[in-house]
């Protein structure tokens, strides 16, 4: 029998090849989605489209009716405030609330990150990144959660790319990421969701190839067949400088912060022995994008 997925966060820059992977596995997807007329000119077939958000428990509830798993892809935005409604906190409550009261849902996977995982700054963004891992394996539900690294997709977003400029930020310390595509990732998803192995499990996500931040943007930049990239350098002190003006530029300072304090090692043997090896490096992401 076909499983019923919903997704929350499937327009998002990792949700949407994660719910296109989820399609191509067979499931039954069902996204709820502020905008239905815009995730239907990303999605165009396969997909039921809920309109509601995080604050609104009856969508939720509507699209959770006939949910055997959820995937959970949110995260905090750099114009989110500590003191108002967050996605990863009141909005998770909310998730975790009308879970509970689906009458089908066997299994929550959520997208959390490598670098949430062990924070201990006192950063309330991941602070409560954090604490939503906490709060998804205290619901009583069978949950499978995901810690990746570096996503590729940051290349093909406005985080890094202006035009036909990739930039990466110049710090002093050099820490290298397994860069992962989301479409590696959106496969992981899928099988975990057709195996009981992956039932109360958490899996590092890890693509082939360890590399520092201008060492991936380079590969990215040699790959892509579209145009020809630059790669640019952001120094991190100038960013901190225009965070003191700038809320957006604050919040990627912050990131940084986290980033540089965290040196990642290699995990995810189990994740690929279980739920698959990645199979998309940079070169051939960049070439595909």
């Amino acid at each position: 029998m076909t499983k019923n997925i919903t997704v929350i966060g499937a327009t998002g820059m990792i949700g949407i090849p994660v719910t296109k992977e989820l399609v191509k596995a067979g499931f039954a997807v069902t996204a709820l989605v502020r905008n239905p007329e815009k995730a239907k000119s990303i999605f165009p077939e396969g997909v039921t489209f809920v309109k509601g958000d995080l604050d609104n428990k009856t969508s939720m509830a509507e699209a959770l009716k006939n949910a055997d798993g959820l995937y959970i892809n949110i995260s905090t935005r750099a114009e989110d405030k500590e003191n108002q409604f967050n996605p990863e906190t009141q909005g998770l409550d909310n998730i975790v609330e009308m879970a509970k009261q689906a009458p089908k849902l066997q299994q929550i996977v959520l997208l959390s990150s490598f670098l949430a995982r062990n924070y201990q700054g006192n950063w309330w963004v991941f602070a409560a990144k954090k604490s939503s891992i906490e709060r998804i394996k205290k619901s009583g539900i069978p949950y499978t959660i995901f810690y990746p690294s570096n996503f590729m997709e940051n290349f093909t977003s406005e985080g890094m790319r202006r035009g036909n400029k990739i930039n990466f930020i110049k710090a002093s310390v050099n820490n290298k990421a397994w860069w992962i595509a989301g479409e590696d990732f959106g496969r992981n998803v899928a099988n975990a969701f057709k195996t009981d192995k992956a039932l109360n499990q958490e899996y590092p996500v890890q693509g082939q190839e360890a590399l520092t931040m201008q060492e991936a943007a380079q590969k990215f930049a040699n790959g892509y067949t579209k145009q020809q990239l630059s790669v640019g350098a952001f120094p991190l002190g100038i960013m901190k400088f225009m965070g003191i003006f700038m809320p957006s530029m604050k919040f990627v300072a912050n990131l940084m912060n986290v980033m540089l304090s965290n040196v990642e090692t290699f995990e995810a043997q189990k994740t690929w022995d279980e739920l698959g090896k990645p199979q998309l490096t940079i070169e051939t992401f960049a070439q595909q994008a």
